[in-house]
């Protein structure tokens, strides 16, 4: 089996720009064509990391220090007992809505 990790370190632009190729590649190719299989394992690949990145919650503290690694932040906020997490649940709302009309190309 082929390792995908190279979509770990791919930016998100270039990661949903190589998406649209890929789907237009697969638009065009024939059913049954052997080349659909190593384009659709792709499209797989970078579906599932970028589904993976959606899910993963940002948090941000009042310093403005950002992570969506829950022991950094931990340990930032122990480290610097002064500093207070921000609450970002009021935007939660408004990036879900931001996300959907960029996907529909809005």
């Amino acid at each position: 089996m082929r390792d995908y990790s190279g979509v770990r370190s791919m930016p998100a632009s270039e990661l949903e720009r190589t998406r649209r190729e890929l789907a237009a590649s697969l638009a065009l190719s024939r059913p049954g064509s052997p080349v659909r299989v190593p384009i659709e394992a792709s499209l797989s690949a970078i579906d599932a990391e970028l589904a993976e990145r959606a899910s993963c919650a940002l948090r941000v503290c009042g310093c403005a220090f950002a992570t969506n690694n829950d022991a950094r932040m931990d340990g930032h906020l122990w480290n610097n007992p002064s500093h207070q997490e921000r609450d970002l649940s009021r935007y939660q709302d408004v990036a879900i809505v931001a996300d959907r009309s960029s996907r529909l190309g809005q």
